[in-house]
């Protein structure tokens, strides 16, 4: 699945949630990052103030507060993902 990004560039995660890579308007890749440790990219949900955000979900032995399935914000000018608040 591909989505836009808020600045136009486009992000893309992997068959197997292990990767979520980012594209220029023109398709060239810009970069790729692995999701956190014991987790992977499950899909992309409307964020209320970021836009499209890669849900991080993590194994049921590794939830942060409780929840397993988190917003991350895709930061293109730092090249990482930096979660947010939990899905749903």
């Amino acid at each position: 699945m591909r989505v836009t990004l808020a600045d136009g560039r486009f992000a893309e995660i992997d068959t197997e949630g292990q990767s979520l890579n980012v594209f220029e308007p023109d398709g060239s890749k810009l970069f790729m990052v692995a999701p956190p440790e014991h987790a992977g990219f499950y899909q992309f949900a409307r964020h209320a103030v970021h836009g499209e955000c890669p849900i991080v979900s993590f194994e049921p032995g590794h939830a942060i507060n409780g929840w397993t399935d988190w917003y991350y914000r895709v930061d293109v000018s730092g090249q990482f993902v930096e979660r947010l608040n939990p899905w749903r």
